[in-house]
């Protein structure tokens, strides 16, 4: 019986196809696997999120942990409420900032970013500020809704107090404070030693000010938050893309390059006449 070569193996034809399909599904699992991710942001927040630059430690950091996994992030800078009904809607991927609890049918990651509000004074006031309680017949700045935001005992104060305020740009509560226009500043520390760079480069203050020595009194706990998405899996990645950029350094380096952007280090080499001041006691990154 002679074979014919020009018909091909039926076994053969059979392995190659499967081949074909497993490659197949490998390049479509890739292909899912890389995505786009929107991603809804709701407040310009330096130095965690710089909306003119599009960066920040926060942006930076959903960057680096998506990319892990393939993934890259498209910001969208909305109102809040709008950046809920958008994630509800399916237009958004997911949102940052967000505590257990606020979104129903959503996938939370693991905490992400920490901040830590302050009560920020002048050493040479002299203040002793150990709870809320010692916040009352001072002249209070706080950032706007923090009445609503930082607890019962601090709404109750800021009620009794009259000489509490709210302040829709922060970089005024820095002025305040170090031009004597406030006794107390209830703030973010970074946030803090931003805007008072800031204020310093574009000539709002002088070196005379920077002499000061703020300080911050840790009254209120570290607020944690961490970011919602709607896809399981997406959390998923983003989780892992954070564990290994913690473990890596990656996230060390990136606190360490916003350090140096809230430092005078480079200032203080340039000129003869200012020294590195040290912005703040009581801090840790």
């Amino acid at each position: 019986m002679t074979q014919n070569l020009n018909k091909p193996n039926s076994s053969v034809a059979r392995c190659n196809r499967f081949k074909l399909m497993g490659f197949l599904t490998l390049c479509g699992a890739q292909l899912c696997q890389a995505a786009e991710i929107k991603i809804g942001v709701s407040l310009s927040i330096p130095p965690y999120v710089i909306q003119e630059t599009n960066s920040g430690i926060e942006l930076e950091l959903l960057n680096q942990a998506l990319a892990v996994k393939g993934h890259t992030a498209s910001i969208q800078y909305l109102p809040l409420a709008r950046t809920f009904h958008e994630l509800r809607e399916g237009k958004l991927d997911g949102i940052i900032n967000i505590k257990d609890g606020m979104l129903d049918n959503v996938f939370y990651s693991n905490v992400a970013i920490t901040y830590q509000n302050c009560a920020i004074s002048l050493e040479d006031n002299n203040f002793t500020i150990n709870n809320i309680d010692d916040l009352n017949n001072k002249q209070v700045v706080s950032f706007q809704r923090a009445s609503s935001l930082l607890g019962e005992e601090f709404a109750k104060m800021a009620k009794a107090n009259s000489g509490y305020q709210e302040q829709a740009r922060q970089v005024q509560q820095v002025y305040m404070l170090m031009k004597h226009r406030a006794d107390v500043v209830v703030m973010d520390k970074n946030i803090f030693k931003y805007y008072l760079k800031q204020a310093y480069l574009e000539g709002k203050l002088t070196e005379k000010d920077l002499k000061q020595q703020a300080i911050c009194h840790k009254i209120f706990p570290p607020t944690e938050y961490k970011f919602a998405f709607l896809s399981e899996q997406i959390r998923d990645d983003f989780n892992v893309g954070l564990k290994q950029i913690t473990q890596d350094g990656s996230l060390v380096a990136l606190q360490e390059k916003y350090r140096r952007l809230m430092s005078f280090e480079t200032e203080a080499e340039a000129s003869t006449k200012l020294t590195e001041p040290k912005i703040i006691k009581n801090d840790s990154y």
